[in-house]
């Protein structure tokens, strides 16, 4: 027969087993959560975070766009081997309105291996899509600025191009053009004057600047009437003025075009570098037929790194980096100029 103390042991026994079982639920659950908040904090913390998207490709010009992809690296884990396994990529669509708004980044896909997007590029629009092969074939509503599903996507429209590479920057260069008939207004060095461009050399409507990085004068010059309809005979050629341009031309639609007119008054746009030497920026003036800047603007692009003219009649678009400063690296840049007013709007494709 159990004792008052065997019951008052037996009691404190509980008392410390009751105990002990609360502390063990109490640790257990305080373990679990210290490991949630730590697996937690080691993919937010220690996951490498994402870098500035940068472009992939060039760039194309839609009706009322400039379109271009961007990849980024996506989340992961801190790459010991040096091999890059755990490392994906995303791909977006930046489309950068040639009115002056704001430009609108359209995610595509990602988590893709390099082997997914090493061929991704930009096909074509009509104006309402924009398609794209990233992957697979996909398309972007330009209009509500929304990717499409893939089933509303269809064959889409590539414009045909006698380029079967990238068009170079010089093909949207001219010396100069036939600004009435017998009259013609140059863009010339002095050696380019006293040569191809001398009194009783030959020249066509469509001429090609040569990238000589010389100092330019404006010229006019007379001409006799066209042998076969294509060949005009120099008469004389003189400098209008001794405002000098440092590798300047006229700017075209192609490569098969005159220059591009503009009225009110009468006259083109000429491109040139800000400077001789290594550090010369991309400058873009509208001038009349008497050799007058009736504006000018500096794109901030470097001259010798312009990788592409994207033309049109109301606005043209320059594709490019800046002039580069040691120890960093040069930002990409799209600069779209107003071929009436000289108004620039510059966008990073650091995005």
């Amino acid at each position: 027969m159990s004792t008052e103390a065997d019951k008052q042991e037996a009691k404190a026994w509980y008392r410390r087993y009751r105990s002990l079982r609360m502390k063990l639920a109490l640790f257990v659950g305080g373990a679990a959560l210290i490991f949630g908040a730590m697996l937690w904090f080691g993919k937010k913390m220690l996951s490498v975070a994402p870098a500035s998207g940068v472009p992939l490709g060039e760039c194309v010009r839609t009706d009322a766009h400039i379109a271009s992809l961007i990849q980024s690296t996506d989340p992961h884990l801190p790459e010991i081997t040096g091999r890059g396994g755990n490392t994906t990529t995303s791909i977006s669509l930046l489309l950068i309105p040639l009115d002056g708004g704001e430009p609108k980044k359209i995610p595509i896909a990602e988590g893709l291996t390099s082997n997914q997007y090493a061929l991704a590029k930009i096909l074509g629009s009509d104006g309402t899509t924009l398609w794209f092969d990233v992957n697979g074939i996909g398309g972007v509503d330009v209009q509500r600025m929304e990717l499409l599903e893939p089933a509303d996507v269809r064959d889409p429209y590539v414009p045909e191009s006698k380029w079967p590479f990238a068009i170079s920057p010089d093909s949207y260069l001219a010396a100069g053009f036939i600004a009435a008939p017998g009259q013609w207004y140059g863009l010339h060095s002095t050696e380019e004057a006293q040569g191809e461009f001398a009194p009783k050399k030959f020249v066509r409507r469509v001429v090609a600047q040569e990238d000589r990085k010389r100092m330019r004068r404006f010229h006019r010059g007379t001409l006799d009437a066209p042998v076969d309809d294509k060949y005009h005979q120099i008469r004389s050629l003189d400098p209008i003025n001794e405002a000098e341009y440092f590798n300047a031309a006229f700017l075209r639609m192609d490569d098969a075009s005159e220059p591009l007119r503009l009225a009110d008054p009468d006259g083109a746009l000429m491109i040139h570098t800000s400077a001789p030497g290594l550090q010369g920026t991309t400058v873009i003036s509208r001038v009349d037929l008497n050799g007058n800047v009736l504006w000018s603007v500096d794109t901030e692009i470097d001259r010798f790194q312009l990788s592409q003219i994207l033309p049109g009649k109301d606005a043209f678009a320059f594709v490019g980096t800046r002039v580069p400063v040691e120890g960093k690296l040069s930002e990409p840049l799209v600069v779209v100029v107003d071929n009436h007013t000289g108004k620039l709007t510059s966008h990073s494709l650091w995005r």
